[in-house]
């Protein structure tokens, strides 16, 4: 793996780990669960 893909993928992580962060920091509601599941739904899609 070359250093350049591998910063790729730590930037990636990061974000989602972020993301995921703000999610979960929002009231439980259907907004919310809403979210998730597209966050979810991206994160499959990527792989």
């Amino acid at each position: 793996m070359s250093f350049t893909q591998f910063r790729t993928d730590v930037k990636r992580a990061v974000n989602r780990r972020r993301m995921n962060a703000r999610i979960n920091a929002l009231p439980d509601s259907t907004v919310r669960t809403e979210l998730i599941a597209i966050a979810r739904r991206h994160e499959d899609a990527q792989r």
